[in-house]
Parts: structure tokens; sequence; C-alpha cells
């Protein structure tokens, strides 16, 4: 067997979290909303482009609860720091920033509405002088 990438990830949450959700991932993150088959269960898939890579299920109860929970964080490749910047500190979004080096990478950590942690890693990008945006 060969390993080739992530193919997606799956988030449960409640049905009164999944709006909250879409808006998150949509607004915040910049994926979008697709296609989804059919399902016993509500929810959504969110794609990078053409590929769908997040997958919010709707479940009345989630399978567990808390900071003990196992699942740390996702991280996603990207592009465009001080846009993404620009979109968490006009969205109230609170963040954190590091830089790390080599290879030189800005990464920014966020929660979505789950409580799930965000790594949003930046290769070869610093901020400019964007407020909140130092490292």
């Amino acid at each position: 067997m060969k390993i080739s990438g992530i193919n997606h990830i799956n988030i449960v949450v409640t049905p009164d979290k999944l709006p909250d959700m879409v808006i998150f991932y949509e607004h915040i993150i910049g994926l979008k909303q697709g296609m989804r088959a059919v399902s016993k269960r509500d929810g959504a898939w969110l794609y990078c482009g053409d590929t769908p890579i997040i997958h919010v299920s709707v479940v009345q109860e989630p399978p567990y609860q808390g900071a003990d929970a196992i699942f740390n964080h996702v991280a996603l490749t990207c592009s465009g720091v001080d846009a993404c910047l620009q979109t968490l500190i006009h969205n109230n979004i609170t963040h954190t920033i590091d830089f790390r080096s080599p290879p030189e990478m800005t990464q920014i950590f966020v929660y979505d509405p789950a409580g799930i942690r965000i790594e949003l890693n930046f290769t070869g990008e610093k901020p400019g002088n964007l407020p909140g945006a130092s490292i």
C-alpha cells in the first residue's frame, strides 16, 4: 500500500453547530461548500478547489467531548498570509502566530466553532505590517 495524501477529515457536530461550521470554513478559511452524496445524516462537504477535504457530519450526540479527545488539529497548506490575517482581524477571530525555520514558514493557529485547532501553514511567507501580525 502507498499513501499519497489525506483524502479528507470528518468532523461531527450537533445540528445547531452545522451553520457555524460552514460559515467558518467558507468565510474564514476560504473553502467552498460543494456536492455531497445523499446520506442518512445531514452535513456538508467543504472543498479546496475541486477536492472535498472536510466532511462535516451532523449527529445528535457527539461520540466524544472535551479536551481529552484524541484528535488534536488539522493542518492546511496555504498561501496569502496577509490576506488571511486581514480576514481573521476583520472577523475578530482569535489567533496565534508562530514562525518556523528552516524552512521558513509562518503558522497561524485558530479554532473552529466545534473547538478543533486549525493550523494554517504559509511556507516562505512572513506577515507584512498588519496590526496583530507580529511574530
